[in-house]
């Protein structure tokens, strides 16, 4: 019986203790969250009053705008700066502005320069005749021109002089232009050979070929054309009465060259 009372007795002081430890955690508990509430009303009531002190000013403060020299207008014309709201406004085209005098950056100024297109050598009159002409001919063979041509001949094997024979007789009258003119030359020997030489407009233009040849008639021309018949001795032939060919070879003025077409007779040096 003792027993039992002493344990309901141990049981009964426990329970106390347990009452007593609960109410002090919740008093803790309380004083804590009582000391936080009462900071968060403090601050509340110190904004509160920021800002009625704030509004408590008897005249406003505006802020003054102190104009830069640089970005003031520089004349009537010039534009305002934009401001907020003009969105809308179309933005001012860049202005290009001159260089300082004696800048070194300024750009290099290109200069026209007149072009004028090299004056035309002087052209002699349609109607004069050319070098070397004479007589009513474009080409007169009594001319310094056809002597001169003459002397640029190279000896022949018999050491005579070269004489004129005959020439062509192309009128002044008919143009001389592009006309190919023609003179044959021989020596005085018992076998001579024969050149053929060729002009244009007063111009001394060779020899049909490189060699001389005997047995050399010139057949006819045109305007242009010149056209030469070779003949040549076998060696059964007498000297008066040559058997070899005839070949005829036309000469062709194209500018002032000559070009030939046909067959020329053997080489004479062989």
């Amino acid at each position: 019986m003792e027993d039992r009372v002493r344990a309901s007795g141990d049981q009964s002081r426990r329970e106390d203790a347990a009452v007593r430890k609960t109410t002090t955690d919740h008093t803790d508990s309380g004083g804590s969250m009582n000391v936080k509430s009462w900071a968060f009303a403090a601050l509340a009531a110190s904004v509160v009053l920021g800002a009625t002190g704030c509004g408590s000013s008897s005249t406003p403060q505006v802020a003054s705008r102190t104009p830069i020299p640089s970005a003031a207008p520089a004349s009537p014309g010039a534009s305002a700066p934009a401001q907020p709201g003009d969105t809308d406004r179309p933005a001012n085209p860049p202005q290009a502005q001159p260089n300082a005098p004696g800048s070194d950056n300024a750009p290099p100024v290109s200069v026209p320069v007149e072009q004028k297109d090299p004056a035309p050598a002087p052209q002699p009159p349609a109607n004069q005749p050319p070098n070397g002409s004479g007589h009513g001919l474009c080409f007169d063979s009594n001319s310094q021109l056809a002597h001169n041509a003459l002397g640029r001949l190279a000896p022949n094997k018999e050491g005579y002089p070269w004489v004129i024979l005959e020439a062509s007789n192309d009128p002044i009258d008919a143009g001389c232009s592009g006309v190919l003119s023609w003179m044959l030359v021989d020596w005085n020997g018992s076998h001579p050979g024969y050149h053929v030489l060729f002009f244009t407009n007063g111009t001394y233009l060779g020899t049909a070929t490189s060699k001389y040849y005997g047995y050399t008639t010139v057949l006819g021309k045109t305007k242009n054309t010149v056209s030469v018949q070779y003949r040549w001795a076998l060696p059964q032939d007498a000297l008066c009465c040559p058997s070899g060919g005839p070949n005829v070879v036309t000469y062709t003025l194209k500018g002032n060259t000559v070009t030939a077409k046909g067959e020329f007779p053997p080489d004479p040096d062989k």
